[in-house]
């Protein structure tokens, strides 16, 4: 149905000049029968814009009518008609032209003085609204109201202003006051939303929340928040998102949100049948004080904070907390002055993984349970990634020989491998593996050599894959053991091309986790050749790495060569022989004899550095004392070598001669 509002707002019976009538009435509120001003009639109606009965001049009628706007009987000027119409050339289409998109509530009888109670007649104009999906308009002013307001599809609020200042309480703008006990404006359909308002608790008196958008079984999506003021909740929360009975909640933009003093910023919820996806925060603000949480997440994912600020003084249990779920804070700002040091600024809780979190703060603690990525730069803090070094030993796939790879195995009798150059990276060989028809196989790890799962959060979900090539689909494919079984990622698509093939899971900690390449060729009679190379593993939801992990101070394994530096020097006539921090492998000259080496502090070697020293020359000795300790006098033969390794403190000990 079609509804404009013009001179008087609802009228259901008789009335002159009414606003909302029940009765025969010549100027009451309410009214029953015929009309002759008002807005809104179910009777005989002489001017009004909505009639459903028969009607002259009006806006919208059921009956016959002459000059009407909208007519669903015999007419003969309007420009849309359900039934005889003789001037529309396309009038078996549908055209809709609406001479006003907006509803006033003061047409209804709100007054916005911050005393009279304003609940009926702004919910009036909000059903009202609702059948033609028109924005409902406010004037500037304070709107009491005792009763939450239920904002249906199709319906946005717009007002015209936040006022002069969020910093104290609101006293000009568009204002709607709650003066109850319940929640302030619920949200209950889709593409509906508010606009240049505030929301306000008077005088905190104890409001159960300020906007809710609530999906109790049903799907709400696009709605939004624009220019919109929250302020003083401090006994429910100003936002919340919630999702329940195999309801949901997605794509709701937020924009320059304010939010001052409550006792929780934003919420989103969700049951175990719901969810509160894809919905997007720009450029908003909470800030005061008497805050449990800024932000306290119960579920859902992708949900994407945008230069987003959390700057209460204090919050009671955090600034952000994610109990369950997943959000992305990208160039957030997250501040607490008055932060008490046990308290977390960031909390992330176990089980919860890839929240990731960017910006700035002015410090204090952040406690991550889960798998998620925090880069919050701060004077006081830390920002941390987990590590995406590969952890596959032998991932290069060095020393194939006799159809084995070392550090790996291969499953079943009669598969082949053989080396081949590198294609995808320099220094990783290929391998060629040729399946014999009518069996399936793998290669995986060696057990023994199977990266360790150890006790934190990101050991919970590994990453992993290789590239392969091969001609056949659907013959390849990574599986691997979770807590509810064995699962499979994705195929080759069998086109002889290369293609990272992986898949990432949750682990079993039980059992093993048993990461594999799975091969199956059981279901053909002819051998399958599949070529993989640059195998990489990593935990968590870092991103995988082709390269080998880095030789580092925590150990390691090198399966390929190994190439140090060899530097050449000359003894010298003081016995002091002084070796340059550039290599391991020293090539002697000259037959003086040396009771020291690199003797200043300055030129000590660290503890445990070894090296050797390659002769040129016989008869170059190295006396046996406190400073070099030999098993005996060392003489040179021409080509002979002396290895060494220091103490730390300009001393050393023998480890091997050849002389």
């Amino acid at each position: 149905m079609v509804f404009v509002a013009m001179s008087t707002s609802f009228a259901q019976g008789n009335s002159n000049g009414n606003s909302y009538g029940q009765g025969n009435n010549n100027e009451p509120l309410h009214n029953h029968g015929n009309s002759n001003e008002n807005s809104y009639g179910q009777g005989n109606h002489n001017g009004s814009p909505h009639n459903q009965g028969n009607s002259n001049g009006n806006s919208y009628g059921q009956g016959s009518y002459n000059g009407n706007f909208y007519n669903q009987s015999n007419s003969n000027e309007n420009p849309y008609c359900q039934a005889d119409y003789n001037k529309d050339p396309s009038s078996d289409s549908l055209s809709l032209s609406l001479i006003s998109q907006s509803i006033n509530v003061k047409n209804f009888g709100a007054m916005g003085d911050g005393t009279t109670d304003d609940y009926i007649a702004i919910q009036s104009a909000i059903d009202a609204a609702e059948l033609t999906g028109a924005k409902v308009t406010m004037p500037i002013g304070i709107y009491n109201i005792s009763q939450t307001l239920l904002i249906p599809a199709g319906v946005m609020i717009e007002g015209e202003g936040r006022g002069a200042t969020s910093l104290e309480t609101p006293y000009n703008g568009t204002i709607i006051k709650n003066s109850s006990t319940q929640v302030t404006i619920k949200i209950v359909g889709q593409n509906s939303g508010l606009k240049d308002l505030v929301v306000y608790d008077t005088d905190n008196e104890g409001s159960a929340g300020g906007v809710e958008i609530v999906a109790d079984g049903i799907l709400i999506e696009s709605i939004v928040l624009e220019r919109v003021l929250i302020f003083g909740f401090t006994d429910g929360p100003a936002l919340k998102l919630e999702a329940k009975n195999t309801g949901g909640i997605s794509y709701c933009s937020f924009y320059d949100l304010r939010i001052r003093y409550g006792k929780t910023g934003i919420l989103l919820e969700q049951d175990a049948t719901s969810f509160v996806n894809s919905n997007s925060f720009f450029h908003g603000a909470i800030s005061g004080d008497g805050f449990d949480y800024c932000l306290r997440v119960l579920g859902g994912n992708n949900n994407v904070f945008k230069s987003f600020i959390f700057e209460s003084y204090s919050t009671n249990y955090g600034h952000i907390v994610i109990e369950s779920g997943q959000v992305i804070g990208d160039n957030l700002r997250i501040e607490g002055i008055s932060q008490l040091a046990d308290v977390p600024l960031i909390k992330l809780s176990t089980g919860t993984c890839g929240t990731e979190i960017s910006g700035r703060s002015t410090g204090g603690l952040t406690i991550d349970k889960g798998d998620n990525y925090i880069d919050v730069k701060s004077d006081k803090a830390i920002d941390f990634k987990n590590s995406h070094s590969n952890l596959f030993l032998n991932s290069c796939f060095n020393g194939i020989e006799g159809h084995t790879i070392p550090y790996w195995d291969i499953s079943a009798t009669g598969i082949t491998v053989e080396s081949l150059s590198p294609e995808i990276l320099p220094g990783y060989q290929v391998a060629k593996l040729t399946i014999p028809a009518g069996i399936d196989g793998y290669l995986r790890p060696s057990f023994k050599y199977l990266p360790s799962i150890l006790s934190p959060a990101k050991y919970d979900r590994v990453n992993f894959g290789a590239y392969i090539k091969t001609n056949k689909p659907n013959a390849v494919t990574t599986i691997c053991r979770a807590p509810a079984g064995v699962v499979t990622g994705g195929y080759h698509p069998g086109d002889s091309e290369w293609h990272m093939i992986g898949m990432r899971s949750i682990v079993d900690r039980t059992i093993s986790y048993e990461p594999k390449f799975h091969i199956v060729n059981s279901n053909s009679s002819t051998p399958l050749e599949i070529y993989i190379t640059t195998p990489t593993l990593v935990f968590g939801l870092a991103t995988v790495q082709l390269e080998a992990a880095p030789i580092s101070e925590a150990g390691g394994v090198i399966t390929g060569t190994l190439t140090t530096s060899m530097t050449s020097i000359s003894t010298d006539v003081t016995g002091f022989l002084v070796l340059p921090k550039a290599g391991n492998v020293f090539e002697i000259s000259g037959t003086n004899t040396t009771v020291r080496i690199n003797h200043q502090t300055a030129n000590h070697f660290l503890k445990g550095t070894v090296i050797t020293l390659l002769f040129n020359d016989a008869n170059t000795n190295v006396i046996n004392s406190g400073y070099i300790r030999l098993v005996n006098g060392y003489t040179s033969t021409a080509n002979s070598s002396l290895t060494l390794i220091s103490m730390g403190n300009g001393t050393w000990r023998e480890l091997n001669r050849n002389n």
